[in-house]
């Protein structure tokens, strides 16, 4: 059986890191520890940034961003001996989520919640809940 590939999207927040603190948890349980694909994705600049700034450093700077958002993730799950791939990416969040996962042909998704539930949630627009719609994969919600 081939190793399974698990994407978790990372932002910084302690929310996004839920998903990490129940990967580590829970590491024993599989014989084969899942490939981890850190992703974060960064909001495209708006108006005329391109005017003042070449694609270069504009791609440097979310990808700079993006590092900064997943460096909390990737040091506990490399103190726990979990190596995960980095990525960053520009667009929608949670449609760049579920394009991302399915290019890479992850198994899973987990995503961190803040909890909202019912019509909340729903209000809200939680990339949690619009995954949920777009994506034909598993989906893990740790709240």
């Amino acid at each position: 059986m081939a190793q399974q590939s698990w994407l978790i999207p990372v932002d910084g927040s302690e929310v996004s890191l839920k998903p990490i603190d129940w990967l580590i948890t829970h590491r024993e349980d599989w014989t084969t520890l899942p490939a981890i694909h850190l992703l974060s994705v960064q909001a495209p600049l708006t108006g005329d940034a391109s005017r003042f700034v070449n694609a270069d450093q504009l791609k440097d700077y979310h990808r700079e961003e993006g590092l900064k958002a997943m460096a909390e993730a990737e040091r506990r799950l490399k103190a726990a001996g979990i190596v995960p791939q980095l990525h960053v990416s520009v667009g929608d969040s949670a449609e760049t989520i579920v394009d991302f996962a399915a290019s890479r042909a992850c198994d899973q998704i987990l995503i961190g919640t803040r909890g909202h539930t019912g019509l909340g949630g729903t209000l809200l627009g939680s990339v949690a809940s619009k995954v949920a719609h777009k994506t034909q994969l598993p989906l893990l919600l740790l709240r």
